[in-house]
Formats: structure tokens, C-alpha cells, sequence
């Protein structure tokens, strides 16, 4: 009994993380990486709109522009941004991303660049953002 009181502290943290490791192990949905799930926008082709569709998204739309390689973020007007993509994980631009009361929506003349940034968005939880698809990309892909 001496023991226990004594060690009251330690046990507990061993039965707490036993505990978690055998509710991972045998539970098929808790604490697991969910891929299929955040990628499957992206299959259905939901994630993509057409300057056309923008008009009836509802919310404050934000731009970001993925072209022009710019170390810093630029406001080029209201709701119209350029970031570069390698930085995109910067706390800042996450932080202007998230704070958007609306669809996000990410225009690069590499349709590759767009849907690299937007996976990673997306499986940081943002699910209202989109790829904008260019004209000629279209035409290209029928």
C-alpha cells in the first residue's frame, strides 16, 4: 500500500497509455491517418471550378495566386492574394487562409502547383477550398 501511495502518479500515467494503446490498436477509426477521405474531392472533381461557378459560390471569396514567385504576400485588391507556394505553410498566410469567412480559391498556370497547395490545405481540415481551372487547361484535357 506504502508503494502505491507513493508511486500513485507514475501508475497512472502507465495504465492511461496502455489504455490509449490498445483503444488505437483495436479501434478501426480513431487516431488514423484518413487519406482517402480528404483526397476524395480531388477524385470526384469536386475541388474544381470554373470562373463561371465562382459567381455562385456564397461567402468572401479569396483569391490566391500561385504564379509569380513573391518571397512576401501581396494584396493585389480585396480578396485577391499572391503567394508563393513554397511558403504557403507560413504561419501568416495560414493564418489570412483560415481567417477567410469564405471559399478559397487557388489559380496557377501549372495545374500541378494548385492541387499540390490544395491537398495540403485540405488535409490540414480547410474543406472550403477549390482549383481554379483555366480555359485552355479544359480544352486541353477533353
Amino acid at each position: 500500500m506504502k508503494l502505491l501511495k507513493q508511486y500513485w502518479l507514475v501508475i497512472l500515467i502507465f495504465v492511461l497509455v496502455v489504455l490509449f494503446v490498445l483503444l488505437r490498436t483495436f479501434s478501426r477509426n480513431d487516431f488514423r491517418y484518413d487519406a482517402a477521405r480528404w483526397a476524395e474531392p480531388s477524385v470526384l472533381g469536386s475541388n474544381i471550378v470554373t470562373e463561371e461557378m465562382i459567381m455562385n459560390l456564397t461567402g468572401e471569396i479569396l483569391l490566391i495566386s500561385l504564379d509569380i514567385e513573391a518571397e512576401v504576400v501581396e494584396q493585389l485588391e480585396e480578396g485577391t492574394l499572391i503567394i508563393n507556394p513554397a511558403s504557403i505553410l507560413e504561419k501568416g498566410n495560414l493564418s489570412l487562409i483560415r481567417k477567410n469567412k469564405g471559399p478559397v480559391i487557388l489559380s496557377s498556370d501549372d495545374s500541378s502547383v494548385s492541387a499540390r497547395v490544395w491537398m495540403v490545405l485540405s488535409q490540414m481540415g480547410m474543406d472550403n477550398v477549390y482549383i481554379l481551372q483555366n480555359a485552355e487547361a479544359g480544352i486541353s484535357q477533353k
